[in-house]
């Protein structure tokens, strides 16, 4: 019994010393030319509900270091019951090429975001559409190092995104997004961020937009499948360039839900990936096994368990310049069996997701 705990153990403790050697091998710092060009781009934000996040997205989107006259900004308001759309309508007045749609009905058999980013597609003019959400604050640069990332064939460009205001939040998608850049390096593309893309418009044309795939409540994943279906190439950067910050989630059961949705995406993946997630998961039962029968090797493997898994966080972090006190990462682990075993056992039970006050 002992033989087949420690077997399975050392397979997680080997997926997390594989990370940070193929992170190391495989990451470098990328060389960006100027553009000597600066094509249309349309920016495409969903919002529901969202009137006290949406005046500092726009901000950070009217402060781009790109010429305004080519940026079309396209909001649209799904069916918001607060002051979103009165207040987007005054933050976008006599702005150039910027405005707010409400969406008032689905088309096809799309629903939630896909429905309106399919909607906010019809009116972009751009040879690029770049998606994020209103909860988010976009770098200055985020336009220019997006694009400089464009060449030939490349269908979606995805950018990296942190939480700001929540330790624990930002610790736990530093780990994940490092996760599916090291998986990108290797080879292995899994996903992009809806918060944080770009799509070509050759690439969105090809595949039909949103109302031709099949509806996804992770409606990015699903996007990001049909464009490799069709044979194009995708870029996954993790730079400060590209740095995204998103609003934390501020109650449990909103954490929840929000997990519930990924973990809804998670299940799609290859089968190798959801293997090694499922162990990773697993890892927490475990060890509480192991200690049952030698608690001072369990406490040996829980500590190099935390300090394998605090370097990779730490490279995550470096890359993207941010920083995190040490006793976050000291317990990182605890708050990660939490919200492992918490979203584990949410997921079984036979809840709709409940996402911007819909059910799915």
């Amino acid at each position: 019994m002992i033989d087949i705990l420690l077997l399975l153990i050392g397979i997680v403790l080997l997926a997390d010393i594989l990370l940070i050697v193929f992170w190391l091998i495989t990451h470098s710092s990328r060389s960006i030319e100027p553009l000597t060009q600066y094509p249309l781009v349309s920016i495409l934000i969903a919002a529901r509900n969202e009137e006290a996040n949406i005046s500092r997205c726009l901000q950070s989107l009217l402060n781009q270091d790109y010429p305004p006259e080519k940026i079309q900004i396209i909001v649209g308001d799904d069916g918001s019951t607060d002051r979103t759309y009165k207040k987007t309508k005054l933050l976008l007045r006599e702005k150039s090429n910027c405005s707010i749609i409400q969406i008032e009905k689905p088309i096809a058999h799309l629903r939630g975001k896909a429905n309106v980013l399919a909607q906010l597609a019809h009116e972009a003019n751009g040879q690029y559409l770049f998606i994020t959400d209103a909860d988010i604050a976009l770098p200055k640069a985020w336009i220019t190092n997006m694009l400089c990332a464009v060449t030939e064939n490349v269908g979606i460009v995805t950018g990296v995104t942190a939480v700001r205001g929540n330790h624990w939040q930002n610790l736990e998608w530093t780990f994940a997004l490092a996760m599916v850049k090291v998986l990108h390096n290797i080879g292995k593309p899994v996903t992009t961020m809806g918060n944080n893309m770009m799509v070509t418009k050759e690439a969105y044309d090809a595949i039909g937009g949103y109302e031709s795939i099949p509806f996804s409540i992770t409606e990015d994943l699903e996007i990001f499948k049909q464009v490799k279906k069709k044979g194009y190439d995708v870029v996954q950067l993790y730079e400060p360039g590209v740095l995204a910050y998103s609003q934390p989630i501020h109650s449990f059961g909103g954490l929840m839900h929000q997990r519930k949705r990924w973990m809804k995406g998670a299940v799609q993946l290859p089968f190798s990936i959801v293997a090694l997630l499922i162990i990773q998961a697993m890892y927490l039962p475990l060890l509480v096994s192991l200690a049952w029968f030698n608690i001072e090797l369990a406490l040996a493997i829980l500590i190099l368990k935390t300090a394998i898994q605090s370097v990779f966080i730490v490279l995550g972090l470096k890359a993207t310049k941010q920083r995190t006190p040490w006793l976050h990462l000291l317990f990182y682990e605890f708050y990660s069996w939490l919200i492992t075993l918490s979203s584990s056992l949410f997921y079984l039970m036979p809840f709709k997701v409940k996402w911007k006050e819909r059910k799915y």
